[in-house]
């Protein structure tokens, strides 16, 4: 996949704005646990792992975790803070990548799907994630409440850390069911221009993705509070089984 866009924009800059914040991985981690019926020593897969926020976290809880990711820079990230945990960290590509050993469960967490325009493309990373269970495994997907992005949507935003000023420019193609961003960082010492697109699924459709995966029995949240999906909760995370 060398004409997709994600190889550029997740950088280091990006992975510093974006990936290194565990301000709510106390209540994730709480949420997976009991909504993958996870014990301890479960294998689980980290479907586009980034530099281990999640997976490191999971490992240390007791989980054994496997994490996959694009970005060589960030697994060498999550191999160096997960010394002496059960979690391994490979480079690969997540529409392609599945584990040799069947996982309990697996996650694709903080907006890692839709990355393509095309509804059957995607559903192949899906599909990746529901061939790396073991049959009664449970799947997890955090995704945008596309409706409350809708609501809410703010064409600019900037956040700044540290040195680092990121700049996030917003467009919504309706008609193509697109969410396209441009992104700018600006440092002391370089301006870096990036894009972005991100296929819009509304919560009906995500399900029928996930039932063309093959998932059973799914369940739609608000959130990792357990809170049923609504329009004023800004994610829609999904929990699908394998039978």
């Amino acid at each position: 996949m060398t004409t997709t866009w994600w190889p550029e924009l997740y950088d280091d800059l990006l992975a510093e704005m974006l990936l290194e914040d565990t301000s709510d991985i106390e209540p994730t981690l709480k949420f997976l646990v009991e909504r993958l019926r996870l014990v301890p020593g479960a294998r689980v897969f980290d479907q586009c792992c980034g530099t281990g926020r999640l997976a490191i976290p999971l490992a240390k809880w007791g989980a054994n975790v496997i994490g996959i990711e694009q970005a060589a820079r960030y697994v060498e990230r999550a191999r160096t803070r997960a010394a002496g945990l059960t979690a391994t960290f490979e480079v690969g590509d997540a529409f392609e990548f599945v584990p040799t050993v069947p996982c309990a469960a697996a996650i694709n967490w903080w907006t890692s799907f839709g990355y393509l325009r095309d509804d059957d493309a995607n559903v192949r990373m899906l599909r990746r994630a529901f061939e790396a269970l073991a049959p009664g495994g449970r799947f997890a997907l955090d995704y945008p409440n596309v409706p409350n992005l809708c609501a809410v949507f703010r064409p600019h935003e900037i956040t700044s850390k540290g040195t680092i000023t990121m700049l996030r420019e917003s467009t919504l193609d309706l008609a193509r069911g697109l969410l396209l961003k441009k992104w700018t960082f600006v440092t002391d010492i370089q301006r870096v221009e990036r894009t972005s697109t991100l296929r819009l699924y509304a919560p009906d459709r995500l399900v029928q993705l996930l039932a063309q995966a093959g998932f059973v029995d799914i369940e739609l949240f608000g959130g990792v509070d357990g809170s049923p999906l609504a329009l004023d909760r800004s994610r829609c995370i999904a929990i699908g089984v394998r039978p």
